[in-house]
């Protein structure tokens, strides 16, 4: 699965006032900062995650460019501090990193798998080490709307190379629906793997890791699940 980076929000300076920050347009103050998260991860969470991303093999590694019992991509494991694989590393390593990620960001970058085990639903309030709280809003469902016109080229890891407009608007169509994908016009191993999850999801007979006129019409009209 694919983890991709959240971008750095530019904070002002904070005033002598409890300070606040707002996420999907919900604010909230310093006086709730100290108060338990609602829904906050259990570590039976954690576990039933890595049995839907892996089976809960830790030295996961089938080429698909996923790694680990949380499907790290390298780029995000690299991020978190961490080298080399992610299925090379302990399971208490991969373990940590996996509940560093959750706290930075919830469950979305494991979107198929938090759907189907029910992870992440409502809103999640999280105190960070500073004065800050951050009140994350689970994605609104995306509503079925007009589809765009396929040009009927399948959509396969062949267009790696390839900057292409069909790409970018699937990509970007996926994202919307929260799936954790670049959006960069080019069709390699994130997007092919986005692609056999969302057909495996939506029990759809497609050829696993590509996008057809049946995969693309399902991203726009097909209901979150």
């Amino acid at each position: 699965m694919a983890l991709s980076r959240a971008r750095k929000p530019k904070h002002a300076k904070p005033s002598k006032a409890a300070p606040v920050l707002a996420a999907g347009g919900i604010t909230a103050t310093f006086g709730a900062a100290f108060a338990t998260p609602a829904g906050a991860a259990t570590e039976d969470d954690f576990a039933r995650l890595r049995q839907c991303e892996s089976n809960g093999n830790y030295a996961s590694n089938t080429g698909n460019g996923y790694y680990g019992a949380y499907q790290f991509e390298p780029r995000t494991w690299h991020g978190l501090g961490y080298s080399g694989l992610p299925s090379d590393a302990s399971a208490a390593t991969q373990d940590a990193a996996a509940h560093r990620l959750q706290a930075q960001r919830g469950w979305q970058p494991w979107p198929g798998c938090a759907r189907a085990l029910g992870l992440g639903r409502g809103e999640v309030v999280r105190a960070s080490r500073s004065r800050f709280v951050v009140i994350a809003k689970e994605r609104p469902a995306v509503r079925p709307g007009q589809v765009p016109t396929f040009d009927g080229h399948r959509l396969t890891t062949k267009d790696v190379n390839q900057v292409r407009p069909t790409v970018r608007a699937w990509q970007a169509r996926m994202k919307a629906r929260g799936w954790d994908i670049a959006v960069d016009g080019r069709f390699g191993q994130q997007s092919a793997h986005v692609a056999a999850r969302f057909a495996a999801e939506k029990k759809l007979t497609t050829t696993p890791g590509t996008v057809d006129h049946v995969l693309w019409k399902a991203a726009w009209q097909l209901p979150v699940s």
